[in-house]
């Protein structure tokens, strides 16, 4: 998914600005209350996960990259200019508009860079 404010960016900002989307892991699966849901959405997670690493990998001479993956939940934050995301967004219609993947702008949070905050 990828949500409107995101989409009104992507489309309205100048070609050469760098932005930074977060790609998070949307689990929808019924199996949230098996004793196995947290190995089923982990690996959900690492196939998704390398699913967008391949996909950001066919748009890298665009100038996409994987910035970091975030520690504490199945998040990544992918960095580019404009031009790249929105060919990014056009030719990859199938994951960004999955429902197992959420794309919005990333905004670092206000702890980002305190002592005893792990991001």
């Amino acid at each position: 998914m990828l949500d409107a404010e995101t989409r009104k960016l992507i489309e309205t900002a100048k070609a050469r600005r760098q932005v930074e989307l977060s790609a998070r892991f949307v689990d929808a699966s019924p199996v949230a209350g098996k004793p196995d849901a947290g190995a089923r959405r982990d690996q959900a997670w690492a196939d998704l996960e390398a699913e967008i690493v391949a996909a950001v990998g066919d748009h890298a001479g665009d100038g996409l990259r994987v910035l970091r993956r975030l520690k504490t939940r199945p998040e990544m934050v992918i960095t580019g200019p404009v031009a790249a995301w929105r060919r990014f967004v056009e030719d990859k219609r199938a994951l960004v508009g999955g429902p197992s993947v959420e794309f919005r702008h990333y905004v670092q949070p206000w702890s980002h860079g305190l002592p005893g905050f792990p991001e």
